[in-house]
């Protein structure tokens, strides 16, 4: 249970840098040169790669906090091939 609160936390973040990552990048593509809403365009590409190496550094976490989750899930998703061969259903 003491590993709730850091999954919640890791899971906010990494929603809050996807928001940011996808708005970013959303602008930058759009605002070619000079400002972007008023931010330096180099301003607004330098958070952007930060977040994206946030990104990439928590993703791993979020998988090894949640991999009981992930390994039930494909669990699940083998379960129905393995009740389907053993009672010779075919689809």
């Amino acid at each position: 249970m003491k590993q709730l609160p850091v999954r919640a936390i890791i899971s906010s973040l990494l929603l809050l840098l996807f928001l940011f990552l996808a708005f970013s990048g959303a602008l930058l593509h759009v605002g070619k040169t000079g400002l972007v809403l008023g931010i330096a365009r180099h301003a607004l590409r330098d958070a952007h790669a930060i977040a994206a190496l946030l990104t990439c550094v928590l993703i791993p976490i979020h998988v090894f906090f949640n991999r009981r989750l992930y390994l039930k899930a494909l669990r699940t998703l083998q379960a129905p091939k393995a009740e389907g061969a053993k009672t010779g259903e075919q689809n």
